[in-house]
């Protein structure tokens, strides 16, 4: 999964989620572009959210779980976040985290986020 920006007929632009396949995740463009059209929220909005979810995605499906029940387990997303050395949001390599994969520093807290 990957973040990747679209530039409509008209000039305006709004950033997506790409599969492996470089294919469209229809869920997560549709909810972008709501937010970003039918919201009118700003293009670094949907850029800012885009790598979250593409994130959420790829965990979901790194580890099996189906997005809309892996709400359940968002501490454990929580704790890849944060342990994964390769959890980012750009389309680079990384695979779900598994017990012991954890080598490495954690990654910091969100500026403004609390431990």
């Amino acid at each position: 999964m990957r973040a990747f920006p679209v530039v409509m007929p008209s000039g305006q632009k709004y950033w997506t989620v790409l599969d492996d396949d470089l294919e469209v995740v229809a869920v997560a463009d549709h909810w972008l572009r709501n937010l970003r059209f039918g919201r009118d929220r700003a293009e670094l909005t949907t850029k800012a959210y885009d790598s979250g979810v593409a994130l959420y995605l790829r965990w979901c499906k790194a580890t099996g779980r189906a997005w809309p029940q892996a709400v359940r387990d968002l501490g454990l997303f929580m704790i890849w976040l944060k342990l994964h050395p390769g959890a980012t949001g750009r389309g680079d390599a990384g695979g779900a985290a598994r017990p012991g994969s954890g080598a490495g520093r954690a990654r910091p807290a969100a500026p403004g986020w609390s431990r």
